[in-house]
């Protein structure tokens, strides 16, 4: 048993390297030979980006491989047989673990996502990011959020879907954060579908504040699944979408054991007041 945990820990500290040496080869060598060569074909903008999104779709599949052929997580992309609708669509999720992104990207590669700037100033993975046309999400401030809009409205109406963690961030440990309603609002805007997909992780890893080498006992089973699939016209505005949204997703992490309910609140009589 120790053993294993040592040897599993060894494997998830590969992992991590795997991701940047292999991401850094990508977005330095690999996407721009094959931006150079589909120029010389005379191949357009917009395909370019798609083909870049294809490859590093692919890579992220034998990223998820590796990571399942040493025990770390149990998680297989080409086994999600998820039907999503045609055309482009806005694509929200839960976001237990850091790996989701990868997770979304394997299956379903032509999809453009929502990434820091941290990570689009990143010598390692922005010229990645820039290549397959993901949209940089900013600060996290208010004239980030209208960006996001504008860029993530651009895409739809190019036919490119979009993927948002209404969440923001990585949800708490056994919980689920507050959403936020850009992406119903741009669903409504652009008139294109929602999905709402579902992550799971069993037992939890890689959650927000945990280290990498905090592994859990045994191998994690991470699947994506599809809770909904809502199409327009929409009878509600943006605002009680989210909140339908944000109610179903918490009745269904709970159902399935992933999240835990409220605590209970008990009022309590401040000290003073007690009768002895």
């Amino acid at each position: 048993m120790l053993l294993d945990r040592i040897l599993r820990t060894l494997g998830t500290g590969s992992a991590f390297l795997l991701f940047f040496f292999y991401g850094s080869f990508q977005a330095w060598v690999v996407l721009p030979l094959a931006r150079l060569f589909a120029t010389l074909r005379g191949v357009q903008l917009a395909e370019k980006n798609r083909m870049c999104r294809r490859i590093v779709g692919r890579s992220w599949v034998f990223f998820h491989d590796y990571m399942r052929w040493l025990h770390l997580i149990d998680y297989n992309p080409r086994e999600v047989g998820t039907k999503l609708p045609d055309g482009p669509f806005v694509m929200v999720a839960n976001h237990p673990t850091l790996i989701d992104v990868t997770a979304l990207v394997s299956f379903h590669s032509d999809i453009s996502i929502v990434a820091k700037t941290t990570m689009f100033n990143s010598r390692l993975l922005g010229p990645l990011l820039r290549s397959c046309d993901h949209i940089d999400g900013g600060d996290g401030g208010l004239f980030s959020g209208a960006t996001v809009m504008t860029q993530g409205l651009a895409r739809l109406a190019a036919g490119i879907s979009v993927v948002i963690f209404p969440e923001g961030t990585r949800s708490p440990e056994r919980g689920l954060g507050t959403f936020r309603q850009g992406a119903y609002e741009m669903a409504v805007r652009a008139g294109v579908p929602l999905v709402e997909a579902v992550i799971t992780c069993d037992p939890p890893t890689l959650m927000r504040g945990q280290a990498w080498y905090e592994i859990p006992p045994r191998t994690s089973r991470l699947r994506v699944s599809v809770m909904s699939v809502l199409t327009p016209p929409y009878s509600l505005a943006p605002k009680d979408l989210m909140q339908d949204a944000q109610r179903r997703y918490r009745s269904h992490l709970e159902a399935i054991g992933q999240i835990d309910p409220p605590a209970a609140r008990e009022p309590t009589t401040p000290a003073h007041q007690q009768v002895a």
